[in-house]
C-alpha cells in the first residue's frame, strides 16, 4: 500500500519509538487506565442518579432498570441494600476511580516522556553524527545557521510531536473510543448521530493538516534565517561596528524575525479557526441527540441515570475531540521537522570506499592528469595537473587569488575528489585508502584557524593527539613560538580560551594551530597561508621553526609573502587552474616570467612601506 510522504515520515519517526517498546507499552496501558477511569466515573454518576431516584421513589416499581457496569459490580460485592450503597459502594468507588485515574495518568505521562525524550536524543545524536561525516561540498552550499537551527529548533518540534502529541493522541484517542463504546452500550440509536459527523470532521482535519505542514516548513526556514543572521552578527561584531553596518544588520534581523512572526501568525490563525469549526459541527450532532432524547419513545427506554450518563458522556466527548484537533498542528510541525532532519540523515556521507590501510608512508605524491570542478559548476577549477613530488620535497604554490592553489592541496586529504585523473600516495591511489587512515598521515594548518572552547593544552593535543603527554605538547608549542605567551596566560596551558579562541589574538591562535600540526608529526604537511595572521616580527620568529618542521617531510606551502618560500625545493606558479611555471626561486627569477613579476611587485611594496 502506497503511503503519502507525510505518513511515511511519521511512520519512520515512530519506528524510533519501537526501540523503547517496554516503557511505550506501559505508558499506553497507563493512559488507557486513565481513560477507563473517566468512563467509570460517568457510569458511577449514572448509578448515583438511579439510586437517588429509587430513594426518592420517583421510579419505584417501574419496569425501567439500570444495568450499568458499576451497578453490576457493586451489587455483586456489596449487595443491593440502600445502606450498603450509601455508605460503602458509592464512596469506595469514588476513591478507587480517582486512584486509578491518577495512577494511570502518572504512569502514562512519565513513560511516554521517557520514550519521547529518548526519541529526541536519538535523532539529535544521529543528526550530529551526520554532520561529522557529510561531504565538504555539502557545507559549501548549506548555511551554518540553518544547520544549527535543525539541531535545536527542528528537533524541538519533533519533541512536541513525540511528547505532547503522542501522549494526547493515545490518551484522548482512547478516551474517544471508550466513550463511543459506552454511548453505544447506553443507547446505540442515539450514538449514530455522533458517528455520522465523524467523516466530516476527518475531512476538515485533513485539509487543515496540509495547511499546517506547509506553514511549518516556512516557519523552520524562517527560523533558520533568524539563526543565520544572529550568528553572522555575533561572529562579525567587529566588522559590523567598524564599517557602520549596525543599521543594515538590524534591518536584516527585522526582516527575518518579521517573516518568522508572520508564518507563526498563519499557524495560529489556522489552528484557532479549525477548533471552533469542528466544535460547531459537533454541536449540531449534540443538539440533535438532545432533541431526540426528549422524545417520549426514547425516554421510555432510559432510566434517569442513563439519560444523565448519555448527556454527560456526549458532552465529555467534545473535549477529547477538540484536543485531538488541536494537537494536529503539533503533529504536522513534527512531521515537517522530521522531514528536514531525515533529509540530512539520508544525505550520503563523503565517499569512503577504500580498504587500504598503511601505518607508515614515505610521502611520495603524484598528480596524474588531475582536473577538478565543484558539483554545482561546470567550470574547471583545476585543469589536467600532472606533478610528481618526492618524499621530503618542499613544494611552494603561488599565484593570484582564486587561481586554484587551495583547491589543489585540498585534493590530497580528499576533502574533495578529483573530477578526472587520480592522486597517488606512495604509488597507491588515495581513493583506495580508508579516509581516516589517509588523513592520519597529513598535517594541515590553514589560513582559517579553528579553535575550540577548551584549554590551550586540549586545543594543541586535539582529537587523535589527546593522549600525547604534556611534555610533548609543550615541546611542540616551543617550536611554534607559542610557549612564552601561553605561560603568561592566567592558568598557562590549562587556560580556557573561549569560543573559537576569542580570548587570543590572531597570531596567537595561528601559533596554537601550528603547534597542533607539529605535535601530529605527520610525514605530509600542508601549510595554507599558515602565517597569514602573523605580523612580520612573529613570522620571522617562527620561520626557522617551520623550516625545521618541513625537513624530511613532503610539504606543500601556500604563502602570501613570497619571501617566506625562497628556500622551497620547487615553486609552482598556478594561474587559472594550470601550472604555468615551476622551478627554484633563482631559476624562476632568471626566467623573468609570472613569478618574477609577483616577486618584484612584492619587493616594490616593501620599498614603498
Amino acid at each position: 500500500m502506497d503511503l503519502s510522504p507525510a505518513a511515511e515520515v511519521y511512520l519512520r519517526l515512530l519506528r524510533y519509538v519501537l526501540r523503547y517498546w517496554f516503557p511505550f507499552l506501559v505508558g499506553i496501558f497507563g493512559l488507557i487506565v486513565h481513560s477507563l477511569a473517566e468512563i467509570a466515573f460517568i457510569d458511577l454518576l449514572r448509578y448515583m442518579t438511579d439510586t437517588i431516584a429509587i430513594v426518592t421513589e420517583t421510579i419505584a416499581a417501574s419496569d425501567q432498570s439500570s444495568s450499568g457496569l458499576i451497578e453490576s459490580f457493586t451489587v455483586m460485592i456489596f449487595g443491593d441494600s440502600i445502606a450498603s450503597i450509601r455508605w460503602l459502594a458509592i464512596p469506595l468507588m469514588l476513591i478507587l476511580i480517582s486512584a486509578f485515574r491518577g495512577i494511570g495518568y502518572l504512569i502514562g505521562t512519565y513513560c511516554l516522556a521517557v520514550v519521547s525524550n529518548y526519541l529526541v536524543h536519538s535523532l539529535r545524536v544521529q543528526l550530529f553524527n551526520s554532520y561529522l561525516y557529510l561531504p565538504f561540498s555539502y557545507y559549501d552550499k548549506a548555511m551554518s545557521g540553518n544547520l544549527i537551527s535543525t539541531v535545536t529548533f527542528n528537533v524541538q518540534q519533533v519533541t512536541e510531536a513525540g511528547t505532547k502529541a503522542l501522549k494526547t493522541v493515545l490518551q484522548q484517542g482512547s478516551l474517544v473510543i471508550g466513550l463511543l463504546v459506552y454511548l453505544v452500550y447506553t443507547n446505540w440509536i442515539l450514538t449514530l448521530f455522533f458517528i455520522c459527523v465523524l467523516p466530516l470532521i476527518g475531512l476538515i482535519v485533513r485539509r487543515v493538516s496540509l495547511r499546517f505542514r506547509k506553514i511549518s516548513r516556512n516557519i523552520q526556514s524562517a527560523m533558520g534565517d533568524v539563526t543565520h543572521v544572529t550568528q553572522e552578527a555575533v561572529n562579525g561584531y567587529t566588522e559590523i561596528r567598524m564599517y557602520g553596518a549596525t543599521e543594515n544588520e538590524r534591518n536584516k534581523m527585522l526582516d527575518a524575525s518579521h517573516h518568522n512572526r508572520k508564518q507563526n501568525m498563519k499557524m495560529a490563525f489556522t489552528s484557532a479557526l479549525s477548533n471552533p469549526l469542528i466544535i460547531f459541527i459537533v454541536s449540531f450532532a449534540f443538539a440533535g441527540v438532545t432533541g431526540f432524547m426528549l422524545n417520549p419513545f426514547i425516554l421510555d427506554t432510559l432510566t434517569a441515570g442513563s439519560f444523565i450518563a448519555f448527556i454527560v458522556a456526549s458532552g465529555v466527548l467534545i473535549k477529547p475531540i477538540r484536543q485531538l484537533t488541536e494537537i494536529n498542528s503539533d503533529i504536522q510541525r513534527g512531521i515537517a521537522a522530521a522531514d528536514s532532519i531525515f533529509s540530512i540523515v539520508d544525505t550520503p556521507r563523503e565517499v569512503d570506499k577504500g580498504l587500504h590501510k598503511q601505518e607508515v608512508v614515505e610521502g611520495d605524491i603524484d598528480f596524474c592528469d588531475v582536473s577538478f570542478r565543484y558539483d554545482s559548476s561546470d567550470k574547471k577549477i583545476l585543469n589536467n595537473i600532472s606533478l610528481s613530488v618526492k618524499s621530503g620535497e618542499t613544494i611552494a604554490l603561488v599565484g593570484s587569488s582564486g587561481s586554484g592553489k587551495t583547491s589543489l592541496v585540498n585534493l590530497i586529504p580528499r576533502f574533495y575528489d578529483c573530477s578526472e585523473g587520480k592522486i597517488l600516495l606512495d604509488g597507491i591511489d588515495t581513493k583506495k585508502f580508508i579516509l581516516e587512515n589517509l588523513r592520519t598521515h597529513i598535517s594541515l594548518v590553514s589560513q582559517n584557524v579553528t579553535l575550540f572552547n577548551d584549554s590551550v593544552l586540549n586545543n594543541i593535543a586535539f582529537g587523535e593527539l589527546k593522549n600525547r603527554d604534556r611534555d610533548r605538547v609543550i615541546g611542540a608549542a616551543k617550536i611554534a613560538n607559542a610557549h612564552d605567551f601561553i605561560t603568561e596566560l592566567p592558568k598557562g596551558y590549562d587556560t580556557e580560551i573561549g569560543d573559537d579562541g576569542v580570548l587570543l589574538s590572531g597570531g596567537q591562535r595561528q601559533r596554537i594551530a601550528i603547534a597542533r600540526a607539529i605535535l601530529k608529526n605527520a610525514p605530509i604537511l600542508i601549510l595554507d597561508e599558515a602565517t597569514s595572521a602573523l605580523d612580520s616580527d612573529s613570522e620571522r620568529q617562527i620561520q626557522n621553526a617551520l623550516e625545521e618542521l618541513i625537513k624530511d617531510r613532503t610539504s606543500f606551502v601556500i604563502a602570501h609573502r613570497l619571501s617566506t618560500i625562497e628556500k622551497a625545493d620547487r615553486i609552482l606558479v598556478v594561474e587559472e587552474g594550470e601550472i604555468v611555471e615551476q622551478g627554484s626561486h633563482n631559476e624562476l627569477l632568471e626566467k623573468g616570467g609570472r613569478y618574477a613579476s609577483l616577486y618584484n611587485n612584492e619587493f616594490e611594496d616593501i620599498k614603498v612601506k
